[in-house]
Parts: C-alpha cells; structure tokens; sequence
C-alpha cells in the first residue's frame, strides 16, 4: 500500500492510497471517526435560564458546540468517574456563562477555566435573550469518544475509489456532455479524461451506449478524505487513529495467547 497527500490545508486532508484494501480503510475511517478523543460539554448546571429555549434543549444545543481539544494535557475519565459524574481536572475542564438581554449569546461568550479549551466556532448563535431575561449556567466539557455520542466526533471521514477510465471512442461527445463532474470532457472535437479521481462512478457516461465508448473500471486505489470539525487536526485524527488500533490489537493478542 503507498500513500500521497494530495490536499492538506485548513480543517482538510485528503489522501491518495494506491493497492489499498476496502476492509482495512473502512476499520481506519471507524477508528478516526469513534475512537479519537476530544472534548465536548456533559454537564450543565442551570442557574439561570429566562431564554425561549427550555433547559434541555439549550442543553443539548451547547453539547454540540465544538471545542479546541489538548490531547496531552486531557485523558479519557475512568469508568469511575463516568458513573459517579464527578470528573477529575485531568479528564474535564469548566466554563461558564452569564449574560443579559437584549442579545444573542454566542459560543464566544463562553468563559472556560483553561485557555486551551474553548468554541471552535466563536460566533456559532446559543440563543436569543430578550429585554429582562437572564442566563447563568456552568458547564462541564469532559473527553469523550464518538461510538459514545456523535459530539465526541472529531469530523467526517469518508473513502471511495478511483476508478480506472477507458476511451473507446473518442469522437462520442455525448459521452463527455453526460459527464456531470467534468471528469470526461471535450477538446478539439474529442473526448479526453480530466481527472480520474473526481470521478464519482455514476456511470452516467456508460448509460449512453452501454460500454461501447467508455469503460470505467474500479481497480485498489482510493481517495481517503478527513474533514475535521476543529476540536484537533486532522494530522491528530490520524495519529491517535492509528495509536488506537495499535492498542487494540495487542489488547486482542493477550486474549489470544490467553486461551
């Protein structure tokens, strides 16, 4: 298997993997995507809420804003911790909020007790305070993984194939003209392929004429894509990935030998 960056900027990456196997991507995009820990908010104590929305919901609301996530200075809290709901330094972090009407309250009003840990998004809109109405909580963010809530996501990871395209006839132009990616396109009266991998394999150029003017074949390689939701980068996506799967099997060849 031989891997190449083809995208890496931002919240970004995508990745070039050639001789690949669907089984073993599929169990890297499952491990990025449920067993990389980032922090997202568990606890809310309501001191205050005269908003539109009622406790629960803005409750639900803030588990969702994303947060910047130490991986050093945080750990996943002990099976302790999670049933007693009382959460160590190391495993949780404090924020608080206060604010008056007339406003909109956004994640930037967030207060949170370590610098480190704060809304990805400043200006994501919590809610709307009216003339009067007051709100005053504090929230608990914890570390977390995915396969426990979809909060504790660290972005979308996704995969798919390139496939392999084969001009029979290059003088069919409506091949190129049902092409709806571009991948297929015309120059100086024939057809001509762009780019493999922006294809999408929806075969509309085959529904022309069958296989006569074009083939597209799918072979080993693909295109891996990670868009991160910011809590960590996607290089972090996919080193704690791997550093998961590591523990895993070796946890898996103790049981084993323990047979």
């Amino acid at each position: 298997m031989k891997l190449s960056k083809i995208k890496g900027k931002d919240n970004i990456l995508q990745l070039e993997i050639k001789d690949g196997q669907d089984w073993y991507l599929n169990t890297l995009r499952r491990l990025m995507t449920s067993e990389t820990p980032v922090m997202a908010i568990e606890q809310v104590e309501m001191r205050r809420n005269d908003s539109i929305l009622y406790d629960e919901v803005l409750t639900h609301r803030l588990g969702l804003v994303p947060l910047t996530t130490d991986l050093e200075s945080y750990q996943l809290p002990s099976a302790e911790e999670i049933e007693s709901g009382e959460y160590l330094a190391q495993s949780s972090c404090k924020l608080v909020l206060a604010a008056k009407g007339p406003c909109i309250v956004f994640a930037k009003d967030l207060k949170s007790k370590d610098p480190k840990v704060k809304p990805v998004f400043p200006d994501m809109p919590l809610v709307k305070l009216l003339e009067g109405q007051e709100l005053e909580f504090e929230a608990t963010a914890v570390m977390g993984i995915g396969k426990v809530h979809a909060k504790w996501s660290p972005g979308h990871v996704y995969f798919r194939k390139i496939p392999s395209i084969t001009i029979k006839n290059p003088s069919a132009l409506a091949v190129a003209q049902a092409c709806p990616t571009g991948t297929l396109a015309e120059k100086a009266g024939k057809v001509h392929v762009t780019d493999e991998k922006t294809c999408i394999l929806c075969n509309a150029c085959m529904d022309i004429d069958g296989s006569k003017s074009v083939t597209v074949e799918t072979g080993t390689d693909f295109l891996f894509a990670i868009e991160a939701w910011g809590q960590i980068t996607t290089e972090e996506i996919v080193t704690t990935a791997v550093d998961a799967y590591t523990k895993q099997l070796k946890e898996f060849d103790t049981l084993v030998k323990g047979l």
